[in-house]
């Protein structure tokens, strides 16, 4: 499945509210793409039933 229509339609669900993402391939070619909610976007991220995390690295971030 490609990323960008889903990740789409999660920025639009999350209205103003900040969402970052980051891309990891851990096995070469294909990536997976996750998705941060920080804490006043728990709704949108209960809703796309995410789980809490530690906090990451704000560098391997990217804005979504």
């Amino acid at each position: 499945m490609l990323a960008s229509s889903e990740l789409d339609k999660i920025k639009h669900n999350a209205g103003k509210l900040p969402l970052f993402v980051r891309h990891v391939a851990p096995h070469g070619l294909h990536c997976e793409v996750i998705v941060y909610f920080p804490p006043e976007a728990k709704s949108v991220a209960k809703h796309y039933l995410a789980t809490p995390c530690l906090m990451p690295d704000e560098s391997a971030l990217t804005p979504l």
